[in-house]
């Protein structure tokens, strides 16, 4: 039969489309939600987490729920009186499921959810947690997408250059940061001397399930650095996933997955992998320099986890009466064995052939330019490899043992050989001469040159126990402990020299030649370092939290014992009638010890001192959480008020992100301040959040007669602020700006101990903004379209918006007059990257 009428033809091919969709197989959910002692429980919400599918429990305590078929649907139960339970069946199209879901009384334990929290909720513990969610901060407009890069913007962290991944926090330098992946802990590079020459930062944003951050007074399973925890965990799989990102800067690759279980399809398989490949090149941004040349940056990085769990089994709970009459759950754990291999490689290479240079520094009034003609190269490589085997075991849900073997090496080189002529003039400052912004007169003429054959070798091997055990469902005592041997070798091959050469410079008053500074050694060290932790946390109320807690390390090269014991009080000061914080107050302090591992040890001229002592910090913090409403949309505010007494420091000073010590002084000083941080809705829909962080601190050198000086990271004033908005017609339209303000840090002339700190950077500014458009494909069946994918995501960035000449180094230049300048090594200018992110389901 044909169709002579179109509009009949129109219409019969709907009713037909709907009488197939009445008649296909489709999967439903069937169940009773019932408590302990299985009572029914009727009018209890039920939701399909990521749509709008909701129903609710009839008085039999009986519902019907439609899932989607093809994939993984996590469905809500919510009740008054009742803790919030989620669980997760992977739904096949035509299969019925039926189960008897049975919910806790609300007093008993929460029920733990992995994954991303809610940005304006109160974290269980001490430390804050991401503001958005971490597979959303690939969109923030950033130079390099990796989460070292996105801490800049937390409370109390503060940074001075786009370039680096390193940060410092309330008053301490780089090396004074911990970060962890899953546990494990990362290494930075020891021979980068500037942010172009690092590259990305380790973690891989699009691996990412949660983030923690603390800047100050954490537990003692952190430990043995001065300053702050990066935890960053790693997603463990459930469903296929992958990530496509193309851009001028970088090329990101990420796919994970599950095997299926074909014997019991709703249940999930054995293995899970976890993979990501990622390409930097910092050529784009660095060709905006004032050092003009050939830029040939290159940064590769792969990482991958995998999973092996033998046998998946769902114990039932057992109902158990103490003796004093109280109701205790027992629950046996769905993996009592878990095996992971995780691996990482990255290879960084850097080589630049300088040409010429051109700046002008000083004020309108008064101005000097420096022109150099260069010639040579300078090469740096980086290549370091992790590989770790963790087994985790859980006899129970109140008892869990973590075994993980880990390897680090990496392998880095210098080789640089430059020469450089210079010219040192004053500038025509009058706006009406004809030779305005032209040099009337040479204040200097020379040569510089710069010679290295740097090498290092560096390799960490350490075995550890950690455990966690928990008494009740309330966990009114939990336990946290661990075992930890490590061993590091570190093999150093250090010659290095610089020369600048003009009237009376290179050859002193006395006729003698010498070099600018000369540095050689050959080091070859072995640590083994012994760490234990023990910490108690203790439910005194359902307000109250007390923490306690002690490290012990012995380091083999100091011959010393470190103890330090910790300790955390939390008060849940308001809560709401369902038991959700609103506002809490944390009362923290503590001893912080770290012990050198190589850079600290090692002299400007190469040599070691290893008579040091580890530095020491202590810390007293009050910290404050409110969560509240405004405009009917969530908002928390946090803010931190802390005291950190420094003792047996070991002075250094800042050359970009070369930390050079002075282990021959030794220090005591301070560091105090205030660091507050407001996250939320400030645009219905979309996260946002502003940061503002006060400080100061200084030492006291032993023996110098100086008294109290500001320290290289004496920054008094930081801010941060990352906004995003949509357009109300069409929200798949975003826009987000990022801002990071830090007041000037401290620096003086090089290899001099006297005057490290006179004088002070000019402020950072940096504002990136940019423009997004969402491609969504929800409303094909199964959430994406043909070809698996889920969403493309297209922007446009346009990095250092209000073009601000940020300072991130100095040279020094000598005129005729033997008068020093330092000459602004600055950053990168105003440019526009273009990036399309596209995920697959």
């Amino acid at each position: 039969m044909k169709c002579s009428n179109l509009s009949f033809c129109l219409f019969l091919g709907i009713l037909l489309g709907s009488f197939s969709s009445l008649y296909s197989q489709g999967s439903q959910l069937k169940g009773k939600v019932v408590d302990p002692f299985n009572e029914v429980i009727p009018e209890a919400n039920i939701r399909l987490l990521g749509t709008e599918r909701t129903t609710r429990t009839d008085a039999q305590g009986k519902f019907t729920l439609r899932l989607i078929p093809a994939q993984l649907n996590r469905v809500e139960i919510r009740h008054v009186g009742h803790q919030t339970t989620i669980i997760e069946v992977r739904a096949i199209d035509g299969v019925n499921y039926d189960r008897t879901i049975k919910m806790l009384p609300r007093e008993s334990e929460e029920v733990e959810i992995v994954g991303q929290k809610d940005a304006t909720s109160i974290s269980d513990d001490a430390m804050l947690v991401s503001p958005i969610e971490l597979d959303k901060v690939i969109e923030m407009p950033i130079a390099a997408p990796s989460l070292e890069y996105y801490a800049k913007y937390q409370p109390g962290v503060a940074t001075n250059s786009e370039f680096s991944s390193q940060y410092q926090v309330r008053g301490g330098n780089f090396d004074e940061n911990l970060v962890y992946v899953n546990g494990i802990e990362i290494y930075r590079p020891f021979l980068a001397r500037s942010g172009q020459q690092e590259g990305l930062g380790f973690s891989n944003a699009s691996m990412a399930q949660n983030l923690q951050f603390s800047t100050g007074g954490f537990g003692a399973q952190y430990g043995d650095k001065l300053s702050s925890v990066l935890d960053i965990t790693y997603r463990q799989p459930k469903e296929f996933r992958a990530t496509v990102e193309a851009g001028i800067l970088s090329t990101n690759l990420h796919v994970e997955g599950i095997s299926k279980n074909k014997k019991e399809p709703e249940k999930p398989g054995k293995f899970t992998y976890l993979m990501g490949a990622r390409r930097f090149s910092l050529a784009y941004l660095l060709n905006s320099l004032d050092q003009v040349g050939q830029y040939r940056p290159l940064y590769l990085d792969y990482q991958g986890m995998f999973t092996y769990t033998p046998k998946s089994q769902y114990y039932p709970e057992k109902i158990r009466q103490k003796a004093n009459g109280e109701l205790d759950t027992v629950y046996y754990a769905n993996e009592k064995l878990k095996f992971t291999t995780f691996f990482a490689l990255n290879r960084n290479r850097y080589q630049f052939l300088p040409v010429g240079q051109e700046t002008t520094i000083g004020t309108v009034t008064k101005a000097f330019r420096l022109r150099v003609a260069f010639e040579g190269r300078e090469i740096s490589a980086y290549t370091t490899s992790l590989g770790a085997f963790m087994v985790e075991h859980k006899p129970s849900t109140r008892l869990e043992f973590d075994y993980i073997l880990t390897a680090f090496n990496t392998q880095e080189l210098e080789r640089i050989d430059v020469e450089g002529g210079y010219l040192l003039g004053e500038v025509n400052t009058n706006f009406g001469s004809e030779e305005f912004n032209e040099s009337d007169f040479d204040l200097g003429i020379g040569t510089l040159f710069q010679h290295a054959r740097n090498y290092l070798s560096a390799n960490v091997y350490a075995g550890q126990l950690k455990g966690r055990w928990t008494s009740n469902n309330r966990s009114t005592h939990k336990l946290l402990f661990g075992l930890k041997a490590e061993r590091q070798d570190i093999d150093d091959d250090l010659k290095e020299y610089a020369a600048r050469d003009s009237a009376g410079y290179l050859v002193d008053s006395l006729g003698n030649f010498g070099l600018d500074y000369y540095s050689r050694g050959q080091q070859v060290l072995t640590n083994y370092q012994y760490k234990a932790y023990l910490q108690h946390e203790w439910n005194l109320s359902r307000s109250l939290k007390l923490s306690t807690g002690a490290r012990l390390v012995y380091n083999s090269l100091l011959d010393q014992w470190m103890f330090s014991p910790r300790v955390q009080l939390l008060w849940k000061a308001l809560q709401d009638l369902d038991g959700e914080t609103r506002m809490r107050f944390r009362l923290a302090s503590g001893m912080y010890q770290q012990a050198p591992f190589y850079r600290e040890f090692r002299r400007f001229d190469g040599s070691v001192n290893l008579d040091v002592n580890p530095q020491r910090s202590l810390h007293t913090i009050l910290g404050m959480e409110y969560r509240f409403y405004a405009w009917g949309r969530p908002f928390l505010l946090f803010s931190e008020a802390y005291y950190k007494r420094l003792y047996d420091l070991i002075p250094y000073e800042v050359q970009n992100v070369r930390i050079r010590y002075y282990p021959d002084e030794i220090a005591n000083g301070y560091a105090y301040g205030i660091d507050t941080r407001l996250n939320g809705e400030f645009i219905k829909g979309v996260d946002s959040w502003v940061s503002l962080g006060l400080l100061k601190t200084e030492e006291d050198v032993i023996g110098d007669e100086l008294g109290y000086v500001p320290r290289p990271t004496d920054q008094r004033v930081t801010f941060a602020m990352y906004f995003q908005d949509e357009l109300p017609i069409n929200p798949t339209y975003k826009v987000h700006i990022s801002y990071v303000y830090g007041s000037g840090m401290r620096y003086g002339a090089p290899r001099r101990f006297d005057l490290r700190t006179f004088r002070q950077f000019p402020a950072y500014h940096r504002a990136d903004l940019g423009f997004s458009k969402v491609f969504s494909f929800a409303d094909k069946p199964g959430g994406r379209n043909k070809l698996g994918m889920e969403s493309i995501w297209a922007t446009l960035e346009i990095f250092n918006l209000f073009q601000r000449e940020n300072t991130v180094s100095f040279t020094w230049i000598q005129d005729l007059n033997g008068i020093q300048y330092a000459v602004n090594n600055r950053l990168s200018a105003r440019l526009l990257n273009a990036r399309i992110v596209m995920k697959f389901r």
